[in-house]
């Protein structure tokens, strides 16, 4: 009962939502649109009348609609109420066409936000010339007494050719370009006396609404004032979310955490756990609302940190590789499930026909069988005779290994017909160009020789088993440099889904193989080169970094998008990160 009475006070919501803006009206060009990615829904239009902004409606998560020319109101209600019910939009525009609207002095548009079909559009024969429409797949251009057929055209190509600007900022550009081609023909150089914009965000479940109505004849043209005031809009609209992104980030449990309690809090972490030096940021959905970067790169030294910094991203190197790994997959260079030495042939684990069965999906999920390292003996002991190993059947248990990320490596770089360490050129092609990771790398150059921080264990500078000058080679599971800022648009890449394909992107982030517990470490389970743990606020993601005096660790939230990643130049990410997730989550 209660459910049904939410649902008949939306439905009512909407309808004195569209009596605001239910003046009669004879329109003369307007766009309706959908963007199924963000959910966005919008309509903008222009007229010589005095007010045209009653011809549209617009259903929250549902769709929208416009009747122009005669503008019925009616027409446009039983529009929404079968919107509103969830109605596909051949039965909605059916209905509109009821003789009792007039449908032949009507133009009518229909779009919807979970229909994959293109929007569907009826222009009567009674209204006027000159009138047409065009449609897209997810928009659609009508109008009726146009100066001629480029008013259409233009604001066609104006929305569709203008994919990367902001949705609102879309359909802006799309209602300029139909007044510069002539708009109302009634209008001469005025072009119209009316125009607005209507868009709906469901991140803030409003809606933008700017009119500009009454203009006299001979005025200012109205669209151009809309712009002006859109512009407007624009400018205190980014303002607001700068101040807002610069103020607080929300945490995984909506705590909203203002910044001056956040630098009050790292300050006391990074002087009661002994580090030297800090990279941090926090995401929400798809900005980096914190940064930055503090202490020093070298307690001796006791030069400062900068934004300039570089630090070791360790074992968080290993989803960097597998989102690249799952970027030659899509372009068909390899197979997840294949056999790596059907690729190539291995001679240092030759020997042991059990390595013909491991796949790029063992090696990513850490089920290949390999050890961690060949160098280090089951004790923990060094020992650089060592050979490779393998250490069960592949494809039947766990175990953390950098060597599978290494074999792997060299496969991908024997396709490619390239050295290993040149790697680093494609991965810089294909994921940091893209993603804006300017001074990331795998490899060691002298931009990092001259910004990365000196490791530091238990308080003394401390080289660990970080890359370096003397060791600068590409590896796969431990060699990225990097900072917070870059890494955190990787994150926000895997956020949105930027990139990879669709089928990568799942099989990504799909739980692959389980870890045993054991007395140092709870059972986990792993995706391809990325953790996945279930909590109370949804599936987080995570990995970390230990190259002993260089530690990192990053988690995000997919269904909150929420996220953070820090480096620093200590052994101190599991204190830090325990106390951090205790900061974010406490109110």
């Amino acid at each position: 009962m209660i459910q049904q009475q939410k649902v008949k006070l939306r439905i009512l919501a909407l309808f004195f939502l569209t009596l605001l803006v239910s003046k009669p009206s004879y329109a003369t060009w307007s766009i309706i649109a959908i963007d199924r990615t963000t959910g966005e829904i919008g309509v903008v239009g222009a007229s010589c009348t005095f007010d045209v902004q009653g011809i549209a409606s617009i259903v929250p998560g549902k769709g929208a609609i416009v009747v122009q020319a005669g503008s019925n109101y009616f027409a446009r209600m039983k529009g929404v109420e079968l919107m509103t019910s969830d109605t596909s939009a051949t039965t909605i525009l059916a209905e509109m066409r009821n003789k009792e609207f007039s449908p032949e002095r009507q133009q009518y548009g229909v779009i919807l936000l979970n229909d994959k079909n293109a929007p569907l559009i009826y222009s009567g024969q009674l209204i006027k010339d000159w009138k047409g429409s065009k449609i897209g797949n997810d928009f659609a251009i009508l109008g009726n007494i146009l100066v001629d057929e480029e008013v259409i055209e233009n604001a066609f190509k104006a929305f569709n050719n203008s994919r990367k600007e902001s949705f609102a900022n879309r359909l802006m550009l799309a209602l300029k370009a139909g007044e510069i081609a002539g708009g109302d023909k009634r209008c001469g150089l005025q072009y119209a006396r009316s125009a607005f914009i209507s868009v709906y965000n469901p991140k803030d479940d409003a809606i933008l609404k700017l009119s500009v109505y009454g203009i006299e004849k001979g005025g200012k043209p109205a669209v151009s004032l809309l712009y002006k005031q859109f512009e407007n809009w624009k400018i205190n609209h980014s303002k607001n979310n700068a101040i807002q992104n610069h103020d607080s980030i929300r945490s995984f449990n909506e705590n909203n955490i203002s910044k001056s309690r956040i630098d009050t809090f790292i300050k006391h972490q990074m002087d009661s756990l002994n580090m030297p030096g800090l990279s941090i940021a926090f995401i929400n959905d798809d900005k980096i609302t914190y940064h930055d970067a503090l202490g020093v790169k070298n307690i001796d030294t006791q030069e400062k940190v900068d934004f300039s910094t570089i630090f070791d991203a360790a074992s968080m190197s290993k989803t960097v590789f597998s989102f690249f790994v799952m970027k030659m997959i899509d372009e068909g260079l390899l197979d997840l499930d294949k056999p790596l030495y059907n690729y190539m042939e291995y001679p240092d684990i030759a020997y042991d026909e059990r390595y013909k069965l491991i796949t790029a999906r063992m090696v990513l999920s850490h089920t290949s069988g390999f050890p961690n390292w060949r160098f280090i003996d089951k004790k923990g002991n060094y020992n650089p005779n060592n050979k490779l190993t393998i250490q069960f059947q592949p494809g039947t248990k766990f175990q953390y290994s950098g060597e599978g990320y290494e074999y792997l490596a060299n496969v991908i770089a024997h396709l490619k017909g390239l050295k290993k360490d040149e790697l680093q050129t494609l991965i810089k092609k294909e994921i940091f160009e893209p993603l804006k990771m300017n001074n990331s790398s795998f490899v060691w150059n002298a931009y990092i020789e001259k910004h990365r921080v000196d490791g530091h264990f238990r308080g003394k500078t401390n080289i660990g088993y970080s890359s370096n000058s003397k060791n600068p080679g590409f590896k796969a599971s431990a060699s990225l440099q990097t900072e917070s800022k870059e890494f955190a648009n990787f994150l926000i890449a895997i956020l949105n889904n930027k990139i990879l394909s669709d089928k990568s992107y799942q099989e990504f982030l799909k739980i692959q193989s389980i870890s045993l517990a054991t007395k140092k470490s709870k059972e986990r389970k792993y995706g391809l080169g990325i953790v996945i743990e279930k909590s109370v606020y949804g599936t987080n993601y995570s990995h970390g970094g230990d190259n002993l005096s260089n530690t990192a660790l990053y988690m995000f939230n997919k269904e909150k998008k929420i996220g953070y990643v820090f480096f620093t130049n200590s052994e101190n990410k599991n204190k830090f990160n325990k106390n951090l997730l205790d900061f974010l989550l406490s109110r």
